[in-house]
């Protein structure tokens, strides 16, 4: 399966490796180490977004930051995904980095063009998360009404799931 990892997953995954000699981890920072091995011992794929890449890249000298950059792939918007984001923020009330995140889960590729969308998002973002499950039937219907007009491969575009580390590793 394929992860869209928020950034706060990122940057707790970060501060986990940063401090986790010096102090004990917050349980937010071991969620997201947690998940993390956990996925990559799966063989699941982990994507950050195109915007993360960019921050992370001027932090390469940092070797808590290069460990997260060879875990993970870059998922970079396609044609359709700016006209989605702008719907998934008019039909849930979510803000622009929220429904940018989704919309880059629905309507991402990686660098080679290879995927459409990921599976998931995995995020701490709690307003988010409730956002999303309580605007759903209306995200699904919009977005159905938006693909059935595409062609291949935008017209297999599906909404991710929202979840925390947390239950992904209950699963």
């Amino acid at each position: 399966m394929r992860y869209l990892l928020d950034k706060n997953i990122v940057r707790y995954a970060i501060t986990g490796l940063l401090y986790g000699r010096r102090r004990l981890l917050s349980s937010l920072e071991v969620g997201a180490l947690s998940f993390m091995r956990v996925a990559e011992a799966d063989d699941h794929s982990l994507y950050i977004s195109h915007v993360s890449f960019e921050v992370l890249k001027r932090l390469k000298q940092y070797a808590e930051v290069n460990v997260i950059l060879t875990e993970v792939d870059v998922l970079f918007p396609t044609r359709y995904y700016s006209r989605w984001s702008r719907r998934v923020r008019e039909t849930s009330g979510l803000s622009r980095e929220d429904a940018a995140i989704i919309a880059l889960a629905s309507f991402g590729t990686n660098s080679a063009g290879s995927i459409l969308g990921t599976h998931a998002v995995v995020t701490y973002d709690q307003p988010m998360v409730n956002g999303y499950r309580q605007n759903l039937p209306l995200l699904q219907q919009r977005l159905r009404a938006m693909t059935n007009q595409l062609s291949v491969p935008f017209y297999l575009a599906k909404l991710p799931e929202i979840l925390t580390p947390d239950q992904f590793l209950q699963r």
